[in-house]
């Protein structure tokens, strides 16, 4: 009698640890197979198939990874190939489904019906991260010297990609970042205030991301220039004397100037940004 399988395949969740691991994906066969062929034993046997005892009333289906091929590599920063991996199915059964030189329908199931059950079982099955699986041969082995099975070999595979083992960046740990509000949404502008500079020639403002900086003698009586006098530092709100211009050493002056939000992130810090202008 014919071989259908025993329930329609509506496809199957599939979520090992290692997808494209050798033996995760032969594991993934043998229960595609145990799920759809309830009529003979199915096993992961890695050896010779005349090296198995078969014990099954009927027969049994061997499944073994036989081997992969490489696709050239992709020249990029890591090495990435295709990768066809080929498994055997050997089906094994004591006899062809009928006694031998009678009708062609008996009690047990054809080997035939076997062959066609398994195509149909694994045409188009497919693991996460690999490509449907596609026959590629099918061909009777013979019968063994004990005249106790008949055997077939049924060789399918299925493509995946070989990419080489990631390895840690070894890039700085993020510390301290600062976002600038721009385009003058939340511009403030400071009152004038005095400063002095300090032995390094600089000021120090209480805050950052400046805009329409001024400075001025003590008692209002000279503008210094920027660029020429000073030079300001807009994100990090420091002011630096000019060697050679028109302000003297130490001297305290008048400062007045906008700012905008200033966001902080601190890695391991708080669980919120902070924002010094707020």
């Amino acid at each position: 009698m014919g071989v259908t399988l025993d329930a329609p395949w509506a496809g199957q969740t599939f979520t090992p640890p290692t997808p494209l691991d050798i033996a995760t994906i032969e594991s993934a066969i043998a229960a595609q197979l145990r799920a759809q062929l309830g009529s003979v034993e199915v096993v992961q046997f890695p050896d010779k198939p005349a090296a198995y005892r078969l014990a099954h009333r009927i027969g049994a289906a061997l499944v073994a990874w036989r081997g992969a091929t490489y696709g050239a590599p992709v020249d990029t920063a890591a090495i990435v190939q295709t990768r066809r991996l080929e498994f055997e199915i050997t089906l094994m059964v004591r006899d062809l489904g009928w006694s031998f030189g009678a009708d062609p329908s008996g009690p047990s199931p054809g080997a035939h019906a076997l062959l066609e059950a398994i195509r149909a079982t694994l045409t188009g099955f497919r693991v996460p991260g690999c490509r449907k699986m596609y026959p590629l041969r099918e061909k009777f082995l013979g019968r063994d010297a004990q005249g106790a099975a008949w055997a077939w070999s049924c060789l399918y595979a299925l493509d995946t990609m070989a990419v080489e083992a990631s390895t840690a960046d070894n890039f700085p740990l993020f510390a301290k970042g600062n976002a600038l509000e721009e385009a003058g949404e939340t511009t403030a502008a400071a009152p004038p205030a005095s400063f002095t500079f300090n032995a390094q020639d600089q000021i120090r403002l209480p805050i950052g991301n400046l805009s329409g900086v001024s400075v001025a003698s003590a008692d209002g009586g000279a503008a210094y220039v920027g660029g020429v006098d000073y030079s300001v530092d807009t994100v990090n709100g420091i002011i630096t004397r000019i060697s050679g211009g028109a302000i003297p050493a130490g001297a305290s002056v008048v400062v007045g100037y906008n700012y905008a939000d200033t966001v902080t992130a601190i890695a391991g810090g708080s669980p919120y940004p902070t924002s010094p202008t707020n």
